[in-house]
């Protein structure tokens, strides 16, 4: 199939942030988010949330009409073993949400950032930050920059009418507007 018949194909979107306790959704009809929400995942332990997210996701996939995902890339963890378990719930959504004629792209989380305008804060950025709040600790400007990061992507995503306070339903439009706009 072209590109050209490709775009023309691909008309409602799923834009997918996911974690090893949740799945944050944004179903676009052309470049119109109609729906939108975040299903956490329960259970003792891994494999309990891994049941419970093959379990969600396929009912909630039964409310759904898309023909393309587009699911936030997982990059850098901070162990192995968390590498792992995100492998393990991504493997669990994702093998729900396919089907015949569903395309999935990955998109890494500085394209679609960078592409709705929220690109990694510069250095005089943060010395700005830094300036605005003095005295505070390393951890506490990379927590206050990524906080503001975060809202930006919730301010963005409420110009297109999802108006949310859940950051990971901001992102999950985000990745959807990316994908409808560049990726279809």
């Amino acid at each position: 199939m072209s590109l050209a018949e490709l775009k023309k194909h691909h008309h409602k979107v799923l834009g997918i942030d996911a974690s090893t306790n949740t799945i944050a959704f944004c179903l676009m009809d052309g470049k119109n988010p109609i729906k939108w929400g975040e299903i956490t995942f329960s259970g003792a332990n891994v494999y309990e949330r891994i049941l419970d997210a093959k379990r969600k996701v396929r009912a909630f996939k039964a409310e759904l009409d898309y023909d393309f995902v587009a699911i936030e890339k997982a990059v850098m963890v901070r162990s192995a073993h968390t590498g792992i378990i995100m492998a393990y719930i991504f493997g669990a959504i994702l093998g729900e949400l396919l089907d015949d004629g569903i395309e999935v792209k990955e998109v890494p989380p500085i394209t679609w950032q960078s592409y709705i305008g929220n690109k990694n804060f510069t250095n005089v950025q943060k010395a700005e930050v830094k300036k605005e709040f003095p005295g505070k600790s390393d951890n506490w400007y990379k927590n206050h920059i990524r906080k503001m990061r975060k809202q930006k992507t919730m301010d963005f995503a409420k110009t297109l009418g999802v108006n949310t306070t859940n950051d990971n339903v901001g992102d999950s439009v985000g990745i959807a507007w990316y994908a409808v706009n560049e990726l279809i």
